[in-house]
């Protein structure tokens, strides 16, 4: 997967980075996830391999060129360290990627699935 990743890089593609903000089983677990969300912000565009450098530590964050709409592909800085990974569905063991609903069974609508509303 790094390869993949610096391969993305070597072509001259931004690379984005999305957070990925895990909802636990107790109780305001949601409301938590959701102030967690708003605190990480929006997707990091990375220009290079050394801006994985600025990603907030510990963080599990989504990773592909800014011109795809899907990966498997997960970033995650611990000191001066990124490790790459994929992730899997803690019950089917299925591979889960970004665009993988895996939110909306606790009450939250992915960013990608909301459909614009009309000003009618």
């Amino acid at each position: 997967m790094q390869v993949e990743v610096l391969g993305w890089f070597a072509a001259g593609h931004n690379v984005l980075w999305i957070p990925i903000v895990e909802v636990g089983s107790e109780p305001g677990a949601v409301v938590q996830a959701r102030a967690q969300a708003e605190a990480l912000g929006l997707p990091y565009l990375l220009d290079s391999i050394d801006e994985f450098a600025r990603l907030p530590e510990g963080v599990k964050g989504w990773v592909f060129p800014a011109h795809q709409d899907d990966t498997c592909i997960v970033a995650t800085r611990s000191g001066a360290e990124v490790t790459f990974g994929a992730l899997r569905h803690p019950v089917t063991g299925q591979a889960i990627s970004y665009r993988t609903d895996t939110e909306t069974a606790v009450g939250f609508t992915p960013p990608w699935a909301k459909q614009p509303q009309s000003a009618v």
